[in-house]
């Protein structure tokens, strides 16, 4: 029988084929080993990237789909991601018509499908029309179709007339789909489907492998980095150098466009001047900003420090509550808003946001924003991200500490520094008090000692002109007497003899001259002792330097040698604005250490040269005069040469010298004075003292205005004591 006769029957027989085309069974069921060799290719890798790829592979080549997908569900966001896709079809339109492109799709596309996949559960639509054909019942025993029901799936999804979408539910909650596409009408047979379910069981535990191997790759990536962050917080100390380091690090494990640290508190222990959140508009906003924000980009994106807000409404969230923020699209997030301008600007669609903390508080916040795409933020994006910033805090509290023990020492040097300049101050004070009283009471007891020396020597020189004169008048009385009376009497002319008037008369005058001799000397002595001690010059005068050098070295007449020759190689100099006998205390312990010196060698000639000149001004110098005292001693070490100015410092036996006749010579000249002392030696050579004094004193500004009565009163340098002359005795 032809029933079915194309001839007879034409239109009734294209029907038929169409019916049994769409009815029938796509492929024969599977056998298990069939099954077995898929799940084993499916789970011969570790790499979930190739698992996904294998699974699609194998799934199109069985079932022979015109496309098949694996992608990700994300109910929370709406949305799903396409990450695996194989098409195997010939027809170039079907291809090109299955809007099947890698990356994230919203939920709404998938039409009534979204609610279904959203609960997990699997969907399947053969895209046929619902025609009845009267030989139905016929053939409708050799297939077991599955449709949906209650629903209406009618509508094509990502491109595709038929569809079956099975679920893949992972053991941590989340939850992915594979599609089998076809552009034709198809319909899924109950082996298709359960055929697709057994793959889906088989890819679960595959990407569950997958994961678990990523996830370890992914933890040694992330102790690795923070390892990296440790060697360099251990290396360095310095803040921007760790936070630069790290984040530019990040960014590139990450694979976000932009990373940014923001430091908020306990930064200016650090000294970085940090301020309230409040008041961060400072008269100088960029170097707020290069002090507290530090940001690395990826091509194409430019920096956006100057356009950062620091506070902004995800900073303040995160200051407040000091937890992370994980926004996959942030338009999406009511804190920030769809027209956020500062995000716009920065072209900023995912923000992960991590507050760097410790126990001790909130130090900064790191900002990881993807602006290429929107991203959907893994768990191992979040743990890494978590993981560096409590490295960073760990870094930003050691560098604080650091900064802070860096502080108190520099603190404490200052301290210790200000207590040891104070410890000198008091033991040159100490020092000149003793020896001011000392000097004092020299000065007055040389002072007295000359005064009453003086009296008997003015009696003494005042009366020998009358005693020369009664003498005189005396002699031309025996003249006339022996003239008168040429024959004395015996025992007259016994007594004349016994005196030998003749004689006495003669050698009278030289003795009278004698005395006026040794009296004028002795009145010169006391003019000198009261020319060096001038205890009634108080303060600054103007005086004859020359006159001061001869009053010292006729006091040192005792003292020095007649071996050691005396040079003067005096200058024209004005008279000079200073303290007399202040000056001749320091010419008096500067000749004394060049006769010191001298006593010490063995050499012919012995000299010490005075030199003095006139230096006038020159430019915005003042005009100075100069004192250079040269011996040819043997010189002053190198190695010693800078501390000869030193209180208490002293080349000299012990009892010999306390070591401040220099230190106080120094003081005097600089600080009272405000001119300079400085010696130039070479051993072997001997050496040479120069003392420059400026002319007038008041031409001279300290330093400190308080400094011009400190002029005016009277200096403690003093001569030390180990250098005064023979026949002056120090207490």
């Amino acid at each position: 029988m032809q029933h079915f006769s194309p001839q007879l029957f034409p239109a009734i027989w294209s029907d038929w084929q169409q019916w049994f085309l769409s009815r029938r069974p796509s492929r024969p069921g599977q056998t298990p080993a069939q099954l077995g060799l898929i799940a084993d290719r499916i789970r011969n890798s570790l790499e979930l990237k190739v698992v996904l790829q294998t699974a699609v592979n194998e799934t199109a080549a069985l079932l022979k789909l015109d496309s098949c997908l694996f992608f990700w569900c994300f109910p929370d966001t709406q949305r799903v991601r396409i990450v695996s896709q194989s098409v195997h079809t010939t027809e170039v339109e079907m291809m090109t018509s299955l809007d099947t492109s890698f990356g994230y799709y919203p939920l709404e596309r998938f039409g009534p499908v979204a609610q279904r996949l959203c609960q997990g559960e699997p969907v399947i639509q053969s895209g046929q029309e619902q025609r009845q054909f009267f030989w139905e019942q016929i053939v409708t025993a050799l297939v077991s179709p599955i449709e949906d029901e209650g629903i209406d799936l009618s509508g094509s999804v990502l491109g595709a007339t038929a569809y079956l979408l099975i679920p893949v539910k992972l053991p941590r909650g989340e939850l992915a789909y594979i599609a089998c596409l076809a552009k034709r009408p198809r319909t899924w047979s109950k082996v298709d489907v359960e055929t697709v379910q057994a793959i889906a069981q088989q890819l679960k535990i595959a990407i569950r492998q997958a994961q678990l191997y990523e996830e370890t790759q992914k933890q040694a990536r992330r102790e690795k980095l923070v390892n990296r962050i440790t060697a360099q917080t251990r290396q360095s100390f310095d803040l921007p150098t760790i936070l630069q380091g790290a984040i530019s690090q990040l960014l590139e494990i990450l694979q976000v466009d932009r990373c940014l640290v923001h430091l908020v508190e306990k930064v200016d222990a650090l000294g970085m001047d940090q301020q309230p959140l409040d008041a961060v508009e400072t008269t100088d906003p960029g170097r707020h900003r290069a002090k507290h924000l530090y940001e690395v980009c990826r091509p194409p994106f430019p920096p956006t420090i100057q356009d950062f807000d620091v506070d902004g409404p995800i900073t303040r969230w995160v200051i407040q509550h000091r937890r992370p923020v994980v926004i996959s699209d942030v338009t999406q997030d009511d804190r920030i808003g769809p027209n956020n301008p500062e995000y716009q600007q920065a072209q900023i669609r995912s923000s992960l946001v991590v507050p760097v903390r410790t126990q001790d508080g909130l130090y900064a916040i790191l900002y990881l924003n993807q602006c290429a795409y929107i991203r959907d933020w893994s768990r191992h994006d979040q743990k890494l991200a978590r993981a560096v910033a409590d490295q960073l805090a760990i870094s930003i509290q050691q560098a604080y500490l650091y900064a802070q023990t860096r502080q108190q020492a520099a603190e404490s040097k200052a301290q210790a520094e200000q207590l040891a300049a104070t410890l000198n101050e008091l033991r040159r004070t100490q020092a000149q008090l003793i020896h001011s009283e000392k000097m004092s009471s020299l000065g007055r007891i040389v002072a007295g000692v000359a005064h009453e020396i003086n009296n008997p020597i003015n009696f003494i020189y005042g009366n020998l002109p009358y005693v020369e004169t009664y003498l005189r008048e005396l002699s031309q009385v025996l003249h006339l007497y022996q003239e008168r009376c040429p024959q004395p009497d015996k025992e007259l002319q016994a007594v004349l003899q016994q005196l030998d008037l003749e004689f006495v008369l003669a050698d009278v005058p030289r003795i009278l001259n004698s005395m006026r001799s040794g009296a004028d000397r002795i009145r010169r002595i006391i003019l000198s002792l009261k020319n060096f001690v001038r205890l009634d010059e108080d303060g600054f005068k103007q005086v004859d330097l020359h006159e001061g050098l001869e009053s010292t070295l006729a006091v040192l007449q005792g003292y020095c040698p007649k071996e050691i020759q005396i040079v003067r190689q005096y200058g024209d100099l004005p008279l000079v604005e200073c303290e007399p006998g202040h000056l001749n205390q320091v010419l008096m312990n500067v000749l004394m250490n060049a006769v010191d010196a001298l006593k010490a060698v063995d050499r012919t000639p012995r000299t010490i040269t005075i030199q003095t000149r006139f230096l006038p001004s020159e430019g915005a110098s003042k005009p100075m005069v100069q004192i250079a005292i040269a011996d040819n001693g043997p010189g002053i070490p190198l190695e010693i040469q800078s501390h000869i100015f030193d209180p208490f410092f002293t080349t000299k036996a012990v009892g010999q010298g306390t070591g401040l006749g220099l230190s106080v010579s120094y003081q005097t000249i600089v600080n009272q004075h405000r001119g300079s002392l400085s010696v130039q030696s070479e051993p072997g050579n001997g050496a040479t003292f120069i003392i420059d004094l400026p002319v007038r004193q008041r031409d001279i500004q300290p330093a400190n205005p308080q400094e011009w009565s400190r002029l005016a009163r009277p200096t403690e340098s003093l001569v030390d004591p180990a250098c005064q002359p023979s026949g002056v005795e120090a207490d």
